[in-house]
């Protein structure tokens, strides 16, 4: 395999900052899943575990790292595909199902784990609902099966046998199971090689979550209320009493995440500031004193990477407009000084540090920017070179795709928010595009980052201008901004929407007499919404996979019947029915002038469709025509290719119709 020494590294960044070209490329580059998924190093670094998609399932292969000679794996059934994939010892990885429902076209974890050593050898089934069949070629077992879901807390290193997992029990209503979270979660250890599990024991609230230490001590937990509060607790040495744990400089509680090798601190995360931004702090245990390790962010800590040997972190990321790396440089870390070089020679990609070996030797990194849907590297310390190993979305030229432009905006009230814009190819003279508006689904702990996104650069191959817009309310600017958009989201959060619109126009960089808005989710509530409140802006909207009766959602979908569902709903929309019933489009339709485009699909549990077919049916009893895709098999979005492309063809269309791009 060819070595590409890092200096180097800067000057293949000239293979995608080439002048874009106006080629119309195939719907299906677009609309096909990735290839090339995930990948990871074992432990020893002697083999690689990737996740890769191959005829419309995705396979578990297993490699050596030296010649990339497949040694293992395994090929799931045809109704399922491998969702992750966690080495737990030098020869064996464990890995989770997804498997295809009846009335669903998207895999569906299972909550199960699955083994298999290096060689292909020794698989078994391990846990959940189904542990004791003979599914993948093992001996019946007599053990009872799992209704639950489970998390892998640590793979306690020096024990080979066992991993440490969380499981969450379902509740069952009628012949159905549910992961709604609302009993209390359990600690157990479970043997990689005879699926034998020992409950350690059960953990005081319903859904709680956990860390622990390298040794399998669990000592620090949060959780949710049923009232839709956060809380945290602590005991010594993982026994004891659980008590409450609170900081004295926030009025958040913290959320504990990780231990150091040493279990001598513990990490949280915890607001900070004037606008309450998430970051980092280390608790000193012997002290009791907390450390703030990274500051200046102007917007929440997204992730972080620790030193080798001691567990502890030592870079943070934080993503404002673009990644931005944050150092703990008293750490003295030689993790700082290899990532400081990974981002000099791959300056304006994002580096993402997937796994590394057990002595930091090799560290498997991935790089990627809003036109690169990322591509794998591995790097030896030692020797400071860089191989490169394959590249997601292999048939995507990045070369053809177009830059991200980030926005700042500011509202009526003064309140700062931020979006990014891609604007399509234009050659000189030609007129300007057409703007397509997509707000995020969620909305809350969502955002729109600085990345590949196949769908935008879809419609900009296709001439549109896409306007993504991070509304008060969004994730990842902090709690102060998170809450602003509480009980707004048919007010403040759509008024930043259409501000950005037309601020956008302001700026003459698209044509203002054709405006479509698209989104899914909460994305489909706003762009109806947004055609309630400024019915002279735009043109068409389309609804998928969106919620149009804000009352409905306390009685109808998965939320409801969630633990802390309803006091969530509660906090972020409340309960003035009159108020509800003002912020959903279902009661406004006589007030939107743009064309409608409904699509749903008829398994959807999160915005179940009698939100789309009411809203189809007071549009039709006002007089307006309504363009509609219902997908028989598909839940909360669509998922399979055949009808990801019916979709995109169907949405092209109806652009075309009403704010027609000019391409070139």
């Amino acid at each position: 395999m060819k070595s590409t020494p890092l200096l180097v590294a800067l000057c293949l960044l000239c293979l995608i900052t080439e002048p874009a070209r106006s080629e119309v490329l195939p719907l299906d580059d677009f609309v096909k899943h990735g290839d090339y998924l995930e990948l990871t190093i074992s432990p020893d670094g002697r083999h690689l575990a990737a996740r890769v998609r191959h005829d419309a399932s995705v396979f578990l292969i297993i490699m050596r790292r030296e010649d990339l000679e497949v040694t293992g794996g395994t090929r799931p059934t045809s109704n399922s595909e491998i969702h992750s994939v966690t080495w737990v010892n030098d020869e064996r990885v464990v890995f989770e199902y997804a498997e295809k429902r009846p009335g669903f076209d998207a895999p569906i974890p299972t909550g199960e784990l699955y083994a298999v050593n290096v060689d292909g050898s020794k698989r078994r089934s391990l846990y959940g609902y189904r542990a004791g069949d003979s599914r993948l070629g093992t001996r019946i077992s007599t053990r009872d099966y799992t209704y639950a879901s489970q998390e892998i807390l640590s793979v306690l290193p020096g024990d080979n046998d066992h991993i440490l997992i969380i499981e969450y029990p379902w509740s069952r209503k009628g012949d159905v199971w549910y992961d709604n979270r609302s009993r209390p979660s359990v600690i157990s250890k479970l043997n990689v090689y005879s699926g034998k599990k020992k409950k350690i024991e059960t953990l005081p609230h319903n859904g709680a979550r956990a860390i622990a230490n390298l040794a399998g001590d669990v000592s620090y937990i949060s959780w949710t209320s049923e009232d839709s509060e956060h809380h945290a607790a602590y005991r010594d040495n993982g026994k004891g009493e659980w008590i409450p744990l609170d900081v004295p400089f926030s009025d958040y509680a913290p959320q504990p995440v990780a231990v150091n090798a040493a279990s001598t601190k513990v990490y949280f995360l915890i607001p900070y500031g004037e606008r309450q931004i998430n970051t980092l702090y280390e608790l000193e245990l012997a002290t009791g004193e907390f450390t703030q390790l990274f500051d200046g962010l102007d917007a929440d800590l997204d992730r972080w990477i620790t030193d080798v040997d001691s567990l502890e972190p030592v870079v943070g990321v934080s993503e404002f407009d673009r990644s931005t790396y944050h150092y703990v440089d008293s750490a003295n870390s030689p993790m700082i000084n290899t990532h400081k070089m990974l981002t000099r020679a791959f300056k304006g990609r994002d580096i993402f540090l997937t796994s590394r070996t057990r002595d930091g030797r090799h560290i498997l990194f991935q790089v990627s920017s809003d036109r690169d849907p990322g591509e794998f590297h591995i790097l030896n310390t030692e020797t400071r070179r860089a191989e490169f190993l394959w590249a997601n979305r292999s048939w995507i030229d990045p070369a053809k795709m177009r830059p991200m432009q980030h926005l700042e905006f500011q509202a009526d009230d003064g309140v700062e928010y931020y979006g990014f814009l891609t604007l399509p190819h234009l050659a000189e003279g030609d007129p300007k595009p057409p703007l397509l508006v997509i707000p995020h689904g969620g909305p809350h702990g969502s955002r729109d980052y600085w990345r590949f996104n196949s769908e935008v650069q879809l419609f900009a191959n296709r001439g549109f201008a896409v306007l993504q817009t991070n509304f008060r309310g969004s994730g990842g600017y902090g709690e102060v901004f998170e809450r602003m958009g509480y009980r707004q989201w048919g007010g403040k959060m759509i008024q930043d929407i259409v501000g950005a619109t037309r601020s956008v126009v302001e700026s003459g960089s698209v044509d203002g007499n054709r405006i479509c808005i698209y989104g899914g989710s909460y994305g489909g509530y706003a762009a109806l919404m947004s055609a309630v409140r400024a019915p002279e802006l735009y043109r068409c909207a389309i609804g998928y996979a969106g919620v149009y009766d804000l009352n409905l959602m306390f009685e109808k979908g998965d939320i409801p019947i969630s633990w802390g569902g309803v006091g969530y709903l509660e906090l972020v929309l409340g309960r003035d029915n009159e108020r509800l019933a003002e912020y959903s489009p279902v009661n406004r339709v006589d007030e939107i002038e743009a064309a409608v485009m409904l699509i749903h699909g008829n398994q959807d549990l999160r915005a179940p469709i009698e939100h789309a077919r009411v809203m189809r049916r007071e549009l039709e009893k006002a007089g307006k025509d309504v363009e509609w895709q219902l997908y028989g098999r598909s839940g909360h979005g669509v998922y399979s290719v055949e009808s990801r492309r019916e979709m995109y063809e169907g949405i092209l269309e109806f652009l075309n119709t009403h704010i027609g791009p000019q391409v070139h």
